[in-house]
């Protein structure tokens, strides 16, 4: 890997053909086992859907500077400063609406209470929330590998990374968590508007 990137450094036009043949977005787990994870500037997404439900929860991180990234716990930990950002879809039938998110059962868990959280009631009575701002990770994160219909994908920073970002999340909220399209089409802009803000790479990890 090392002579790979001495060998863009001393050639320009090869660093330039070798971004322009880096695909949009990957698995996160093959893009590891292939070495083609971004190790500059990159985000990851990760679905935990209940598949009977549709209660989903995803988390978006941005990261900068990784050390090192290495298998751990069935997962993959990246030594790197991140922002993580959490998003939860409530369908109109969840029974535990009124219990703060922190407060609920392991699985349907983010570690925010409502005032720390934006939201979007969908016409079909589900609800979407999302942070109004990330979560500082300074040392270190883990991601862990998916199951069942959860997704961990990687999404390379190319200059038009926010629009694959709503994109996916609009297909993902409509595909997997049952949304309607318009509704889907709205809360990825927004959320995808707070991902552009205050999780870009514009002197954030110096």
């Amino acid at each position: 890997m090392a002579k790979k990137k001495e060998a863009a450094e001393k050639t320009p036009k090869v660093k330039k053909n070798e971004t322009a043949k880096t695909p949009k977005v990957m698995n996160l787990f093959d893009a590891y086992a292939s070495d083609q994870l971004p190790k500059d500037q990159g985000y990851i997404v990760s679905s935990f859907i209940n598949g009977n439900t549709g209660y989903s929860i995803y988390e978006v991180i941005s990261y900068s500077g990784v050390k090192a990234i290495y298998p751990e716990g069935g997962g993959l930990t990246f030594q790197s400063q991140g922002r993580k950002l959490h998003v939860l879809i409530e369908p109109g039938s969840y029974p535990h609406k009124a219990i703060e998110p922190y407060l609920r059962e392991k699985q349907d868990q983010i570690p925010l209470r409502f005032k720390e959280l934006a939201k979007h009631t969908c016409k079909n009575q589900s609800t979407v929330y999302w942070s109004l701002k990330p979560v500082e990770s300074l040392s270190s994160f883990t991601v862990s590998r998916p199951i069942g219909f959860n997704v961990s994908f990687v999404f390379y920073n190319k200059p038009d990374i926010y629009t694959t970002l709503a994109k996916f999340f609009e297909q993902s909220f409509a595909n997997d968590a049952g949304l309607p399209m318009s509704d889907a089409r709205k809360s990825g802009e927004d959320i995808t508007a707070i991902v552009k803000k205050s999780m870009n790479f514009k002197g954030q990890y110096d």
